[in-house]
């Protein structure tokens, strides 16, 4: 059995039911981290949430605009002018992957900020989002047929193999990018995507062929997480295969997220140890595998095999199982896993 908090993953994310319906995506990504909904009599004067380890309060606002789909790519901007931890919090052990205090790591208090700041003072300004008028459509295109217009799409969307790598385009980057884009020599032809960026209805016929039709491979959580906040909540709606490499820092903030992928059915795990949580296992590495757990209603789990010196789950293990039956029961069911007194039963 393995040492956690007080609250689980599970009873942090429950704070949230009834008060964060409207952003659950953003409540799981607060419960990953450490936060329950915040109760009266701060709630009555301001809705938010705080750290259950040091109690770091954050505005419901600008929570989702850390965590919700806003489009930009300026990941300073989703984090300026306040922390979702104190400085030296044990929660600071799962990373959010584009807090500047993870990308940062170490820098706190007055150093942490003067580089922060430094680095906004040469930074361009952000445009503040307008809300644009929306006309009915009126191109000739959607007087074709849905089975027409989505062969058009097909011939212009990239094409995807059947397992498509995603990789970061450079070590700090938030973007991502294919790995076959990545490896291609010469110019690399970024017009293709155009197309769901003329209009919502294009957007939602296109985005299907695109996200359903391949199975994601990522080397690491972290990438995982930057790819499913970069196609926002409709493209992940549409996500259905996963395959990825877990075991760092960022798992917990990438499952919630991964949660939030309601038609996905099918995932490969690969973790490089033999066991759920080896004894005396880290706050980071148990809310981790709390949060794969929480997933349910998936149809098919594997194991893949990843190079570690410790061994790696596979289907030889007795704790296969226990991940296999919790990833796989009905949509929405309790998990069977028990926490007796702080401790999480495996």
């Amino acid at each position: 059995m393995t040492t956690v908090s007080a609250y689980t993953y599970a009873e942090r994310l429950a704070t949230f039911e009834g008060h964060w319906d409207d952003c659950m995506t953003t409540a799981r990504c607060l419960a990953a981290t450490g936060h329950i909904s915040d109760r009266p009599p701060l709630e009555s004067l301001e809705a938010g949430s705080r750290c259950v380890t040091c109690s770091a309060f954050v505005r419901k606002g600008l929570s989702t605009r850390a965590f919700g789909d806003n489009g930009s790519q300026d990941y300073l901007e989703y984090f300026r002018g306040f922390r979702f931890h104190l400085p030296h919090c044990q929660r600071l052990q799962v990373r959010i992957p584009l807090d500047p205090q993870a990308l940062l790591g170490g820098l706190h208090g007055n150093g942490f900020q003067s580089l922060v700041s430094k680095f906004e003072k040469f930074s361009p300004g952000t445009k503040s989002a307008t809300p644009t008028q929306r006309f009915p459509q009126t191109s000739s295109l959607f007087s074709l047929p849905t089975e027409l217009r989505l062969e058009i799409y097909a011939q212009v969307l990239p094409h995807l193999d059947d397992v498509t790598e995603i990789v970061p385009l450079n070590r700090d980057s938030a973007r991502v990018i294919s790995k076959a884009g990545y490896e291609k020599t010469g110019p690399r032809d970024t017009t293709k995507h155009n197309v769901l960026r003329t209009c919502r209805a294009i957007n939602d016929e296109a985005s299907d062929l695109l996200y359903s039709s391949s199975t994601f491979r990522f080397a690491a959580s972290k990438t995982m997480y930057l790819f499913l906040r970069s196609i926002g909540k409709r493209g992940r709606q549409l996500v259905h295969s996963v395959d990825v490499y877990c075991g760092s820092r960022e798992d917990a903030m990438a499952f919630a997220l991964l949660a939030s992928c309601e038609q996905l059915q099918y995932l490969t795990v690969r973790l490089p140890r033999p066991k759920i949580l080896p004894p005396r296992s880290p706050l980071w590495c148990v809310d981790g595998m709390s949060c794969l757990l929480s997933l349910s209603g998936l149809r098919s789990v594997k194991f893949g095999f990843c190079e570690s010196s410790f061994g790696c789950m596979d289907d030889s293990r007795s704790d296969a199982d226990v991940i296999r039956k919790a990833l796989t029961r009905p949509k929405g069911a309790a998990g069977s896993l028990r926490t007796i007194n702080g401790y999480l039963d495996v």
